[in-house]
């Protein structure tokens, strides 16, 4: 058993160390960001709901947005490498080149278009939500104002009461 252990742990790192990608740990990251920050703050029961139903909204919004931004920017390192190396003089060194340009790109997407995105994207996406969510019919309330204006007629169960429901109402007599 402890050899299985140790063969596959060996395995393991030898697999991960030869695919060292800056793309496996940003992925991992925005994946875990995107689905356990929105978690966390919706159980934070001390925020204003509306709050925290903003925040879970941004923090999954930023993860889903950085796991596509971020594969993206990748394919187009890709594709970038074999011409920037023939440009540079730099025959057989693609695989070098290739990651250092990942980890660039990696950082200029976490820095510049994620926020970029998603500062374009949340505020017509809260503010379709909000419209949806104002579509629902209105609920009655419950009192129903007499005729005046001034006192409101409390509903019961078993009785109405009407408080000073004719005080402007009838003859005046006197003066």
């Amino acid at each position: 058993m402890k050899e299985k252990f140790t063969r596959f742990y060996k395995n393991l790192c030898h697999n991960l160390g030869k695919n060292n990608d800056a793309l496996y740990g940003v992925l991992t990251i925005a994946a875990s960001k995107g689905i356990l920050r929105p978690t966390f703050t919706m159980m934070d029961k001390k925020q204003d709901k509306k709050s925290r139903k903003y925040t879970a909204f941004r923090e999954g919004l930023t993860g889903l947005v950085a796991f596509g931004a971020y594969i993206a920017t990748h394919k187009g390192v890709d594709k970038l490498v074999k011409p920037f190396c023939k440009k540079a003089n730099i025959v057989g060194k693609e695989c070098d080149v290739e990651k250092t340009m990942s980890l660039i790109a990696v950082s200029l997407t976490a820095l510049f278009v994620i926020p970029f995105v998603c500062n374009k994207i949340t505020s017509p996406l809260l503010k379709f939500a909000e419209s949806k969510h104002h579509r629902q019919p209105a609920v009655k309330p419950p009192y129903s104002p007499n005729f005046s204006g001034k006192n409101p007629v409390y509903k019961t169960d078993y009785i109405s009461v009407n408080r000073n429901v004719f005080a402007d109402y009838g003859m005046r007599i006197g003066g």
